[in-house]
């Protein structure tokens, strides 16, 4: 507490108040005491009470000292000079205000009233001080809790301001990457079996496939990757790749697994979650170095209130329940408050240029999941990473699916493709016509739906991107239907099924297609669309 607000606050209280060092130093004196003690003209700010007391000023020193051993009021009776030269006797009640430290001593409040004066002032004071004190503590305690909301606030709106930028780019990226992807199937399915040049396209494709991975990586942390959401178990999830896991960290880690039985499932994407696992595991060797370490992988579940869930990374609105949980503990190095408060952050790296996405898209998977992440780390002792998923008990994790690769299939007919990328509209063309279908494209919405209508009789199969100008995806596939109520259409985007499903939800899409796509892919969507289509038709 400062002495000026103190001081401030109590200068009108009708009881003398002074702050007073334990070796009788004045630090400031109120209204009341001024008048009332403070007449001789050696008692000011800064001077002496010894030089005012009438007794031997070694009471009073011992008297300051007993105050300062204690927080609790001490009473006392001091006896003054007057400016007459007369003892004047006062009541007294002492108390530390602030407690001596290794190079100041400690303040003290000391009241005083005439001995003459009713007792229960003293009472009516101590009671007055103490509503002053925790009015003060109060207002501190909301002060600190208004930085620290502010601080969260910033915090959120900076992971949402890089969100939409990181997902912008990998937009752009998977329209670029689909063109090279698709070129390079279309090239090695025009190549002779035993051609060295179909290895070089192979080698071209992996690459381009890494890069697609990093836009995903991208589009995870602004929340809108890839979700295939489906019924996943923690505990099985981490056993099938525990030997991935194992050849991916330090020979000088050790593993240890802590997997709970019978643990609820989560809805959640599996592919993602593996992501999450192995980004936090080698997160945790290179924490660990050179140096022998052990990393410990833990599952488990928990109920967890709206206390424990709003002390998380990032405080998003979270409902009470069943969670369950996935912990990565190490014993490396660990990290200082700085370091631990932005580990997050795109591109922040304690490591060479170049690293330093991961764990921006741990938390933006975690986040599309509607979980948690919370962080515990010392420097020296070692780093914790818990992840929080909601349970979903009655939910069974789904069966593996092994379904074949789809054969050389050839169609025939019309197709529209609408698309304002003219990469992607040339490179479709082309997959498709190698299917067997006649091809028409448009360069947007507004284009596209002008070529439908002169195509509405025959009722092409239509490829419909989603972001485009004058009229984007939902717009135009709304016209679509007005032409032609049960128009065809597969939708096409760089953005996941999961983000876009609610606005196409019931409005009979026959498919989603995400880019960057291969031709098997494309084949095997364009295939069961048509056969769904057929099915429809002779049924109605």
């Amino acid at each position: 507490m400062s002495d000026v607000s103190f001081l401030s606050a109590a200068e009108w209280l009708p009881d003398a108040l002074l702050l007073v060092t334990t070796d009788g130093t004045i630090v400031g004196a109120n209204r009341a005491a001024r008048e009332l003690v403070l007449q001789n003209s050696a008692l000011v700010a800064g001077g002496s009470l010894l030089s005012a007391v009438h007794d031997d000023a070694s009471v009073l020193l011992s008297y300051l000292r007993d105050g300062s051993r204690t927080r609790q009021p001490v009473p006392g009776a001091i006896t003054f000079t007057d400016c007459n030269g007369s003892p004047c006797r006062f009541r007294a009640t002492v108390r530390t205000v602030q407690p001596a430290t290794d190079t100041s001593l400690a303040v003290l409040l000391l009241q005083l009233q005439p001995t003459e004066g009713a007792s229960t002032q003293f009472k009516e004071l101590n009671d007055r001080l103490a509503q002053l004190r925790a009015a003060m503590r109060r207002q501190q305690e909301a002060e600190a809790e208004r930085r620290s909301l502010e601080a969260q606030m910033l915090q959120t709106q900076k992971l949402e301001s890089l969100g939409v930028l990181a997902g912008g780019i990998a937009h752009d990226f998977n329209n670029l990457l689909t063109s090279v992807i698709g070129y390079c199937d279309l090239a090695r399915a025009e190549l002779h079996a035993k051609t060295a040049a179909r290895e070089f396209l192979d080698e071209a494709v992996t690459g381009a496939r890494r890069a697609a991975e990093l836009t995903q990586q991208m589009l995870a942390y602004s929340g809108k990757g890839t979700l295939i959401v489906e019924p996943v178990q923690l505990s099985s999830l981490v056993s099938d790749i525990t030997r991935l896991l194992e050849v991916s960290i330090s020979k000088k880690c050790v593993l240890r697994f802590d997997l709970m039985e019978n643990l609820p499932a989560c809805r959640a994407d599996a592919t993602q979650l593996r992501q999450v696992i192995m980004n936090l595991i080698i997160n945790a060797s290179d924490a660990i170095g050179d140096r022998s370490g052990v990393i410990a992988v833990t599952t488990g579940v928990a109920w967890c209130d709206s206390n424990y869930l709003a002390e998380n990374f990032v405080n998003d609105p979270l409902p009470e329940g069943l969670y369950v949980h996935l912990e990565v503990a190490d014993t490396g190095s660990g990290m200082s408050a700085e370091t631990r408060a932005r580990i997050f952050d795109p591109f922040f790296t304690t490591k060479f240029t170049g690293r330093g996405l991961g764990l921006a898209a741990v938390l933006g998977i975690v986040r599309g999941h509607n979980g948690a992440i919370r962080v515990y780390s010392e420097l020296g002792r070692g780093t914790t990473f818990k992840l929080l998923l909601p349970a979903e008990p009655q939910l069974e994790p789904a069966a593996p699916n092994h379904s074949p690769e789809p054969t050389q299939w050839r169609g025939s007919g019309s197709i529209l493709v609408i698309d304002d990328e003219e990469s992607i509209r040339a490179l479709t063309r082309h997959m498709l016509k190698q299917m067997g279908f006649e091809v028409a494209t448009a360069s947007d919405g507004r284009e596209g739906v002008e070529v439908f209508e002169s195509m509405a009789d025959t009722n092409p199969l239509v490829l419909l991107d989603l972001t485009m100008p004058h009229l984007d995806g939902a717009a135009a596939f709304a016209r679509l239907r007005r032409i032609r109520p049960d128009v065809r259409v597969i939708l096409m985007s760089g953005y996941n099924e999961h983000s876009i499903s609610t606005q196409f939800a019931g409005k009979g899409l026959l498919g989603f297609i995400q880019k960057p796509f291969r031709l098997n892919e494309l084949r095997k969507l364009v295939r069961g669309a048509l056969q769904q289509s057929e099915v429809e038709r002779s049924v109605d």
